[in-house]
């Protein structure tokens, strides 16, 4: 094929290129790589000549598209939560910031939620983690492990209705990093977060963005000492390419409830 031409894979309509391009594209920005040395990539590997702007709507739009398909997917999780929130850098200003609020399971490592507040640390935006974090995980946890801000008191509280004699959820509050009970696998997706954000000097689409690590943290990166996603980690299979079998059901079945998923790439 001429690659200056408009091509297509289905079911992928009105975009240059295919799945496989996308999802190397994607692969490689949540990987370090800039929007422009992608570009790059593209010219000298592949002799596509692909605008970085180009590039960048894609990783926008389809990983708000594989996010929301995530969430159809129910990960079988520990029942113990990690939640924390972290200052994002912007392009909004001068060492301007917006805080991401995260959720984490505390065995698999599955990440629950990954909201913007921008720059509020309210009980809403709390709430507002807790009931996505239930929403992804379908059932409610036994404990959460929290900082000491204390939006998370009443946050927990009003999500899970966490009072009196009631009480369905056990919230440990901490200070640091302890060991016994802490909350240093939280801090260090923190941490990564950050150093990905940092080499871009920051970035605009701060939701957008954190979707698309959420979906690259949990369906693509595995771990270096069980080589496992904590999507694997959770029962949740993903055969062939894990970016591509994620892009394909996404726009495939947008809207799967319910149960264990296995998804497959389109090379199977």
């Amino acid at each position: 094929k001429d690659c200056k031409k408009r091509f297509v894979l289905s079911p992928i309509k009105n975009i240059k290129g295919n799945a496989k391009f996308v999802c190397l594209a994607m692969d490689c920005y949540y990987k370090g790589l800039s929007y422009r040395d992608i570009s790059d990539q593209f010219r000298q590997f592949y002799g596509l000549d692909l605008h970085h702007e180009t590039i960048r709507r894609w990783v926008l739009n389809f990983s708000e598209v594989m996010e929301k398909y995530s969430k159809t997917l129910k990960p079988k999780t520990s029942g113990t939560w990690n939640a924390d929130e972290t200052m994002t850098l912007t392009k909004k200003g001068h060492f301007d910031y917006e805080y991401v609020w995260n959720v984490m399971d505390n065995q698999t490592k599955f990440l629950l939620a990954s909201i913007n507040s921008g720059k509020e640390r309210n009980i809403e935006n709390a709430k507002e983690v807790m009931r996505e974090a239930w929403q992804q995980n379908k059932e409610i946890p036994q404990t959460i492990i929290t900082d000491r801000l204390a939006s998370y008191q009443d946050g927990i509280s009003k999500t899970f209705k966490n009072w009196g004699t009631q009480r369905k959820v056990k919230h440990i509050s901490i200070l640091g990093r302890r060991k016994e009970i802490n909350n240093n696998a939280i801090e260090n997706l923190n941490g990564q977060q950050k150093e990905f954000h940092k080499v871009r000097r920051g970035v605009n689409e701060v939701q957008n963005y954190a979707d698309g690590f959420k979906v690259f943290h949990n369906f693509v990166r595995k771990g270096v000492k069980d080589n496992l996603t904590p999507a694997e980690r959770c029962g949740i299979g993903i055969k062939g390419n894990r970016w591509e079998a994620m892009l394909i059901n996404s726009l495939k079945v947008p809207n799967a409830t319910g149960g264990q998923k296995m998804a497959k790439s389109p090379a199977d």
